[in-house]
């Protein structure tokens, strides 16, 4: 999902405010591995664990750009045969 989530931000226009849990969680990854400038917000305690409720993504990094090269989205449609 990170990866998906770097090439969906690449079509952004940024800052992006992303909410949910799960987005913010890939954020965060996207953060520690260097690929985004970003600033998640403190986890939230809920009953089923903990979650971090928003993100804002101010750049994708060299790092990103890179790896957004070297993982291109996949095109949709049927796939060429070898």
């Amino acid at each position: 999902m990170t990866i998906a989530l770097l090439q969906h931000l690449a079509g952004k226009s940024l800052p992006l405010t992303l909410e949910g849990g799960d987005h913010a969680d890939a954020v965060h990854i996207l953060l520690i591995a260097g690929h985004v400038e970003a600033e998640v917000a403190k986890a939230v305690r809920t009953p089923t664990g903990w979650m971090n409720p928003t993100a804002v993504v101010s750049a994708i990094t060299p790092s990103g750009r890179r790896m957004l090269r070297l993982f291109p989205p996949h095109i949709k449609g049927p796939r060429a045969s070898l």
